[in-house]
This record gives C-alpha cells, structure tokens and sequence, in this order.
C-alpha cells in the first residue's frame, strides 16, 4: 500500500507544479489554491510512505512518477510534444522505478 500512497504523492506533485505554472506568479487565486492543496496533499503522502519505504528511495520514486507524471499531463492536456529520445529517458526511470519496487 505504501508503494500506491508513494505513485499517488508522485502524481500529485505534477499537479501543484501545472497549478504553480499557470497561476500566473500567484496571480490567479484559483491555481494558487489547486497548487497548495495538491502540494499539501503530495508531502503528506510521501511522509506515510517513509513509513515502509526508505527515505531515499521514496524520494527517488516520488521525484521520477512527478518528472513523467508532467510531462504526460502536458502532453495531453497542453500540447506540448514529446521526442522520441524522451519517450526512451522515460522508458528508463519508470524501468528504474519498477526496479527499485521489486527489489524492496
């Protein structure tokens, strides 16, 4: 359960950066908002995590699913295109995280 609660912080962590990016430098409120809760929400998770996984693991995993969690959301909801070269640099951290999961 640990390894989920970790995926859904890394995921969450790619929400506060697009709420941080489109709120304009703290302009529009409701991003701001969107932002602080997605991030309260990540650091939470990732602190339960710390429970069964350790530290640098889970950080390691955390910062890889929120790399390849904004760019997916990017990609599919801003446009912004992925290469090919990225899609093998992605290929190898998701390896990398599946990895660190089975050897735990």
């Amino acid at each position: 359960m640990s390894w989920f609660i970790l995926f859904v912080a890394g995921v969450l962590e790619a929400g506060w950066l697009i709420g941080i990016e489109k709120s304009a430098s703290f302009s529009k409120i409701p991003y701001v908002i969107f932002a602080v809760a997605c991030m309260t929400a990540s650091l939470v998770l990732f602190g339960l995590s710390l429970k069964d996984i350790p530290a640098p693991t889970a950080y390691l995993v955390w910062l890889a699913v929120g790399v390849v969690s904004i760019t997916l959301i990017n990609h599919v909801f801003f446009d912004q295109l992925i290469t090919i070269k990225q899609l093998g640099c992605f290929a190898l951290i998701i390896a990398g995280v599946v990895g660190l999961k089975l050897s735990h």
